[in-house]
């Protein structure tokens, strides 16, 4: 299905799309037939994601076509924090 390789796949409710993460972390789609032979189009990207290739991070396309996918942490810089001690004797002045 996929040359550019890929991780996390989830299939749709109505068994006839493939769904999976792209090596670019943008979600997949793949249409497929059943039967005797399985066959399958090529995949075609359908938005980009968060989500990390390689940490495990699942998701789920619910029964009207919507992903359900969590939400990542944001990596922040750490904001510096001030701490002021006896601030009440400050204010006797």
């Amino acid at each position: 299905m996929s040359t550019d390789g890929g991780d996390v796949s989830a299939w749709g409710r109505d068994g006839k799309n493939l769904f999976f993460l792209g090596s670019d972390r943008k979600m997949m789609a793949v249409a497929v037939k059943g039967g005797d032979r399985f066959e399958a189009d090529a995949p075609k990207p359908l938005f980009d994601t968060h989500i990390a290739i390689g940490n495990q991070v699942r998701f789920d396309v619910g029964p009207d076509g919507r992903f359900l996918i969590p939400e990542q942490p944001q990596q922040t810089a750490a904001t510096p924090m001030t701490v002021v001690v006896n601030w009440a004797a400050g204010l006797k002045r």
